[in-house]
């Protein structure tokens, strides 16, 4: 793996929002009105596996995906689970990790640690192609990242080049070497 984002790039990659604000807060604003989008609105549908001490930078990945027409399920989004987590959680999490096309782990060094990260790669191992699973590394903001062995044999998320803007420029890339635009990806 070669050139991993960071939190602070992934942030940074979305600008003022159609509210006229900036971070976060305008990120799940957004999120909550398209997710009353209808099903058919969206192009494919992804499932977002991450730590929840990530979740502010769900937020603007979530706000990413939707701007390219892709419909994505974060469980704490989800009112129908509840606190603390429970085998009921792990049912729901499991129906929607196979009821959605994509699966993509957010592979933050914390994302990595969890262990709800790492059984939720392993339901979307047996119930998705490889294909339809991609890492997306996303370094602290000294560019370390911790990585795994196993890891390795899934296909994973790289920029082509130092641009920040989420089209053409980055790529999914196979343990194989095959690559594939992002967007390409998302939505075949």
């Amino acid at each position: 793996m070669a050139d991993f984002i960071t939190k602070e790039q992934l942030k940074s990659t979305l600008g003022k929002d159609d509210y006229g604000l900036k971070g976060s807060m305008a990120v799940l604003l957004a999120m909550s009105s398209k997710l009353a989008k209808k099903r058919s609105e969206f192009e494919s549908s992804v499932f977002i596996s991450h730590s929840h001490k990530n979740s502010d930078l769900v937020g603007y990945l979530v706000g990413i995906l939707n701007k390219l027409k892709i419909q994505v399920y974060v469980d704490w989004m989800d009112d129908e689970l509840s606190y603390p987590p429970s085998g009921k959680t792990a049912i729901k999490i499991k129906e929607m990790i196979k009821g959605n096309k994509k699966f993509i782990l957010l592979a933050t060094n914390e994302g990595i640690e969890s262990k709800w990260c790492n059984w939720e790669l392993g339901i979307g191992d047996v119930h998705k192609y490889i294909s339809n699973i991609v890492l997306l590394p996303v370094a602290d903001n000294t560019g370390n990242w911790n990585g795994n062995e196993y890891l390795q044999i899934y296909p994973y998320v790289d920029k082509k080049y130092k641009s920040l803007e989420w089209d053409d420029e980055y790529n999914v890339i196979f343990p194989d070497g095959k690559k594939i635009g992002l967007i390409e990806w998302l939505k075949n």
